[in-house]
């Protein structure tokens, strides 16, 4: 009966360290996958900072051209009178 009993607890402790295992392999696993988004969330900031720039250079451009007239080097602007 105590034979039973050993291999039983034995068997228990197995069965706990595989399920710590596991556990400690998902836990690397987010947390290489965490530092993976991290470093894209960087990017896609730097990437947005970009772009609002853009956006705003290109708005300028845009009131320049159309309210101010003004044209580009090499550009020949027209204006049509009605």
């Amino acid at each position: 009966m105590r034979k039973i009993g050993y291999i039983l607890f034995i068997l228990i402790v197995i069965y706990f360290i595989f399920l710590i295992r596991q556990d400690i392999m998902d836990l690397r696993e987010l947390k290489s996958e965490q530092v993976h988004l991290k470093k894209n969330i960087v990017k896609e900031k730097l990437l947005t900072e970009q772009l609002k720039v853009r956006l705003k250079l290109g708005n300028l451009e845009e009131f320049a051209r159309t309210r101010l007239g003004m044209v580009k080097k090499g550009e020949t602007a027209y204006k049509i009178v009605e």
